[in-house]
């Protein structure tokens, strides 16, 4: 692997993946949007609902819509390690089951009964806005 390139590990409840060879990666954390590059120093955050963009060793650029998580770059081992409830690559988004998604969410936010329901719909509607976001926004 070249040692200007970082290796980056992404963890989901269902899988985990290593890519390596990655330029950069630019994801919304707590404190607000960070660009992680090579050597970066170390660092931990949660990461938002939001858009994770990388770059690849070819230059390529891929988008994803992740589900919130936390992020852990290591310093010395120039490694970028994201535990993310979800993720789905942009291309990957199905509009239509977004949309529903959202209605979903939207119609059990109204009928929450409890603080739990609540944040749990919450979140749905956020997911799903946000892949509705990424797939407008990025175009396949």
């Amino acid at each position: 692997m070249d040692k200007n390139l970082i290796f980056l590990k992404l963890i989901t409840p269902y899988k985990t993946t290593d890519i390596e060879d990655v330029r950069s990666l630019i994801i919304k954390t707590d404190s607000g949007e960070i660009e992680l590059l090579p050597f970066h120093c170390e660092y931990i955050a949660n990461i938002e609902i939001s858009i994770l963009t990388i770059t690849h060793r070819d230059n390529t650029i891929k988008h994803y819509a992740v589900g919130g998580g936390a992020i852990h770059f290591v310093e010395e081992e120039n490694k970028a390690v994201l535990l993310l409830n979800s993720i789905i690559p942009v291309e990957e988004i199905d509009l239509i089951k977004a949309q529903k998604a959202q209605q979903d969410a939207l119609n059990k936010l109204k009928n929450a009964t409890s603080n739990d329901e609540h944040k749990k719909a919450q979140l749905h509607l956020q997911t799903a806005v946000n892949e509705i976001f990424a797939k407008s926004k990025y175009k396949d």
